[in-house]
């Protein structure tokens, strides 16, 4: 069967994940068993996007070694689309605040991309990371108090949607009485693109509020040489290489919003699925220095982040299908974690899997993601306590509702009995 004979009958399907049909988003695994035959390369003409869902294709997209670009709303058929379903009026604001956007490690290529990441990996060393263990489990004891006062114990509303923002914050100094505005600052942001005009006015306010915010700090550090660890370590004179003050913006709001949503949703999904494999949550109860390791099985079976759209940046051709320059090229993460070419036995999960640590749920190459060991951290000290404190928790519902995104694996809430404390 062709390509193209095979993409068609496929894209209704296609187009109702992107759509995010709540039954679609469920459980999306078999739906990418089926993209991932043929080539594996889908061309989905509702998007228009073409699918690489291969877990070979996606390493290689990630590690540069495609003409494939990450500014996907600067340019080509997705910009074009974006842009020509936006009324005239919100033209302005759309690329203001996406002019912003470009400052954000996650856009930048090249020399640009290596030079902020030299900059925001002193703050997000092995060594910085691990001396906030104690902080961490402190976060958590603290909410799982909190969580136990409630009437109906919820795993991801009262520990996984918390905990993350709660150490992020910690982490760039931001006071107990601003903390709740930050937040709401960053969520806006997150939703820039919903492209509706409220979300757009909100994203561009957000953003300017946030640049005074941070305009403050940055003066601070620069007058006193005192402030928030996060800010003096990336506007160290001593160093040869400095952030602007726009860029540190960008940075605080990406390290709020990616470091967050990341970490709640491997916390969420985690959770449920060990409940759902009983004899896994058996396993690491048993074996508790299985925990560790055991996060990165959890985001290899169910990714928190399930696809990323890029921008072809020149023609070329991938296993007989050509992207043409300006086409959008969506890689599949959530796919290409369940390669059977990659990982043996991909629909089960084991947390003692060899190679589980090869999943792409955090990218890979110069675009790793820069909290990885953070997001791990924080999964350990999560499930060890709960393990440890609660070995006999069960969820009261293992068919949770998702949120309206395709793109992020969020479920909705887990009521949980949390069963007689150990």
């Amino acid at each position: 069967m062709s390509v193209a004979a095979d993409t068609s009958v496929r894209d209704e399907e296609i187009t109702a994940f992107f759509s995010a049909d709540p039954e679609t988003i469920a459980w999306p695994y078999p739906m990418y068993d089926r993209w991932r035959q043929g080539s594996g390369v889908v061309r989905w003409h509702g998007g228009p996007a073409t699918l690489i869902t291969r877990y070979a294709d996606v390493k290689d997209v990630m590690a540069g070694k495609y003409p494939i670009k990450q500014n996907a709303y600067r340019w080509g058929e997705l910009a074009e689309g974006t842009i020509s379903r936006l009324p005239a009026e919100q033209h302005e604001v759309f690329f203001k605040v996406l002019d912003f956007e470009s400052h954000f490690l996650s856009r930048k290529e090249g020399d640009e991309h290596q030079r902020l990441r030299r900059i925001a990996a002193r703050a997000f060393t092995a060594r910085r990371m691990e001396l906030l263990r104690e902080s961490v489990q402190r976060h958590v004891d603290d909410l799982i108090e909190e969580m136990q006062g409630q009437p109906q114990p919820d795993i991801k509303l009262h520990l996984a949607n918390k905990l993350p923002v709660r150490v992020i914050v910690d982490l760039i100094g931001v006071p107990q009485s601003d903390r709740e505005l930050i937040w709401e600052w960053s969520e806006a942001v997150g939703r820039l693109f919903s492209l509706d005009e409220k979300s757009l006015r909100e994203a561009d306010e957000a953003i300017d509020a946030f640049r005074d915010y941070v305009g403050e700090t940055v003066q601070k550090v620069r007058r006193t040489g005192e402030g928030p660890e996060l800010a003096k370590l990336m506007l160290d004179s001593r160093e040869e290489e400095v952030m602007t003050e726009d860029e540190l913006v960008a940075t605080y709001l990406l390290i709020l919003f990616g470091g967050s949503e990341t970490t709640t949703n491997l916390l969420g999904n985690g959770f449920l699925d060990l409940q759902r494999h009983r004899d896994q949550w058996d396993l690491l109860r048993d074996n508790p220095d299985l925990v560790a390791g055991a996060m990165d099985e959890l985001m290899r079976y169910d990714s928190p982040h399930h696809y990323l759209p890029r921008v072809v940046d020149q023609d070329f051709e991938l296993h007989g299908t050509t992207l043409k320059a300006g086409q959008t090229a969506i890689i599949v993460m959530g796919a290409a974690n369940r390669d059977e070419r990659k990982f043996d036995d991909p629909d089960r999960l084991d947390v003692t899997r060899a190679n589980k640590r090869e999943h792409l749920s955090l990218a890979f190459g110069a675009h790793h993601c820069l909290g990885a060991a953070l997001a791990r951290l924080e999964g350990d000290v999560v499930f060890s306590t709960l393990l440890r404190r609660f070995p006999e928790a069960r969820l009261l519902d293992d068919q949770p509702a998702y949120a309206g995104s395709a793109m992020l694996r969020a479920i909705q809430a887990l009521p949980t009995d949390l069963g007689p404390p150990a």
